[in-house]
């Protein structure tokens, strides 16, 4: 199973995404999102971070194997089970489709 770090700024509505498919895979997603650990604009511009982020942004997700991923879709894909994926590939086909469809046409009206 899938488990790790979740990189974010508080209230990241595309922080939420990931952990709505952690809970519902039962991945352990630990989040940091606060100081100590975590501050906003500075911990993403070390070079630690950067090696691992090489964007910069956020949410990324560091696995306990060391595995680095960023962008939401992407981080939710990785911590879902094969429900949450589709377990054939005409149903992981429209999962991609309606991630897509949601990115293209909700969240732009959506964030204005």
């Amino acid at each position: 199973m899938v488990a790790g770090t979740l990189y974010t700024y508080p209230k990241n509505w595309r922080a939420f995404k990931v952990l709505i498919a952690a809970q519902y895979s039962g991945t352990q997603v630990c989040m940091l999102s606060a100081p100590p650990h975590f501050h906003f604009g500075q911990t993403n511009c070390v070079s630690e971070f950067l090696h691992k982020f090489p964007t910069g942004k956020f949410p990324a997700f560091e696995g306990h194997d060391g595995f680095c991923v960023f962008e939401s879709n992407t981080i939710a894909y990785y911590v879902s089970n094969e429900v949450l994926r589709g377990s054939t590939p005409e149903a992981a086909a429209q999962v991609v489709q309606w991630v897509s469809f949601a990115d293209s046409n909700i969240v732009p009206p959506a964030s204005t």
